[in-house]
């Protein structure tokens, strides 16, 4: 009856140390996988609460949210609004409420914000023709990185 508990107790010996050689293999490996950065494009339109409880709505934005839900950190350090010909919108005065940059986007932490009002994109179809559709989102990392949203500008 003895051998019985020994063997017991050896085999979950056995199957504990592989399981904990596979769970520590398998982190190692997630960590060593380097960041994996979304940017999620989206229309933004925040709504204000007046004094009477009524809300009213905002100016009309156009929104990046960036993710990352790799193993390892990635720092933002530029973004923009990619245009045809090899041409960049950049906001030198970026709207309050986007993300600070540099940022550093953790891995499963809280996304960023980035804006820009609707109305400058508006600007750039009107005054030099450029279509909605070749407008692109994008985000810059630290390592020289370029991320594309995850569509062009919604707007029509």
């Amino acid at each position: 009856m003895v051998d019985i508990w020994v063997a017991l107790g050896l085999i979950g010996t056995f199957v504990g140390v592989g399981l904990a050689i596979y769970y520590g293999r398998r982190s190692i490996e997630a960590a060593d996988q380097g960041p994996e950065i979304t940017v999620k494009v989206t229309n933004m339109i925040p709504t204000y609460e007046q004094p009477d409880g009524s809300s009213t709505a905002g100016d009309h934005f156009v929104g990046a949210t960036v993710a990352n839900t790799g193993g390892r950190p990635a720092t933002i350090t530029g973004w923009g609004i990619k245009l045809p010909g090899n041409r960049r919108m950049v906001l030198t005065k970026p709207v309050d409420w986007s993300t600070p940059l540099p940022h550093q986007l953790t891995p499963g932490g809280s996304p960023a914000h980035f804006v820009v009002p609707a109305d400058e994109l508006r600007h750039l179809e009107r005054t030099q023709g450029i279509p909605y559709m070749a407008m692109l989102p994008y985000i810059t990392l630290a390592d020289g990185t370029e991320v594309l949203g995850d569509q062009s500008v919604p707007l029509a």
